[in-house]
């Protein structure tokens, strides 16, 4: 066994693609995955720097951010190895060679099919890991309103912020009101009770008295029941079921990392560099994601099933972007080198 794990190692390592083809994309979801995480502890750290929020608490959004960073980071940084080794494979003149054996360009990338599998384990165990912690920020909140309701009566008179939704309740001897500011035209609400969804996205308030700005005065309304929706969810969400969600990022991370290596190894009268490839290898991926948020957010929460077609979308999308990324990056004029006199 050790013998012929030897000798797969040998022969990935004497493969022109291969070998590039993991170490690219090694370093670039590295790279990629360095940037994401500064983001997110950007975002993370006026939390961690308050005082009045538990680690425990602040624990499931940590978690979210770190599953959202790596998910993109290996989702875009594979495709992007895979098109960076491609292009060095023209560059060099053996994808050259080995089209004149009779090796057309899918051939050549099936190449990738061992590390291709690889990939495709790591993403799918990191899609249904952020798929199953989409959910957990809704309830932590719900949680949170619970407490600062409690807190709230036995502290009476005080103020009990609570994170992550920007409302506060407001507390009194004999009863306590949760006050905030609608997502759209900056109404402000107050509520005896108030709920949030899983995915952070809408929030119910129970008793509910709004005050709206009008041309001369205030107008106030009073509704037994209120659901404000379009909600900015401070960590991602998904309306889609873990398993699903993973087998679509998965096809549309694979469909675009193998359509990337194509389109570079197809002939062109355009030289395609090291930038240019980059650039193809990370279109099919932001695409995929821009589509699969887009369709998330429009999930609508009765009768979805005929809404899930759609996502088949995604990895289309993701192969489509990487034919126009390539159309217009061979379609740009050429940077010529002046001839030294």
């Amino acid at each position: 066994m050790r013998e012929q794990f030897r000798a797969f190692v040998a022969e990935r390592r004497r493969d022109p693609l291969a070998g590039p083809a993991s170490t690219s994309g090694l370093i670039a979801t590295g790279l990629i995955l360095g940037a994401a995480l500064v983001g997110a502890s950007v975002r993370l750290l006026p939390w961690v720097l308050d005082p009045a929020i538990a680690w425990a608490t602040l624990a499931p959004f940590a978690k979210s951010l770190l599953a959202v960073a790596f998910e993109a980071a290996l989702m875009t940084g594979w495709p992007v190895g895979w098109a960076l080794a491609t292009q060095r494979l023209v560059d060099r003149g053996e994808a050259r060679v080995l089209a004149s054996l009779g090796e057309p360009p899918p051939r050549t990338v099936l190449r990738l099919g061992p590390q291709a599998i690889a990939f495709g384990l790591v993403l799918l165990a990191a899609s249904l890991v952020m798929g199953r912690e989409a959910v957990a920020p809704g309830r932590v909140v719900n949680a949170l309103l619970a407490e600062g309701h409690g807190s709230c009566m036995k502290n009476a008179p005080a103020t009990k912020g609570v994170p992550f939704v920007s409302v506060t309740w407001l507390c009194d001897r004999d009863r306590a009101r949760v006050v905030g500011r609608a997502p759209i035209g900056n109404v402000v609400f107050t509520a005896d009770d108030a709920h949030v969804s899983d995915d952070l996205r809408r929030i119910e308030l129970d008793h509910a008295r709004l005050a709206l700005p009008a041309a001369d005065s205030n107008v106030r309304i009073r509704v037994d029941s209120l659901v404000l929706r379009g909600l900015a969810p401070w960590a991602r969400a998904s309306s889609l079921p873990p398993l699903l969600r993973a087998l679509v990022v998965l096809l549309s991370a694979l469909g675009g990392g193998a359509a990337a290596a194509i389109a570079i190894l197809l002939p062109s009268r355009r030289r395609i560099g090291g930038v240019a490839a980059a650039l193809v290898g990370a279109a099919g991926p932001l695409a995929a994601l821009v589509t699969l948020r887009a369709l998330e957010l429009r999930v609508p929460e009765k009768h979805p099933g005929a809404w899930l077609v759609l996502f088949t979308l995604v990895p289309l999308a993701a192969v489509l972007a990487v034919a126009v990324a390539r159309t217009v990056v061979t379609a740009l004029p050429e940077r010529r080198r002046a001839d030294s006199k």
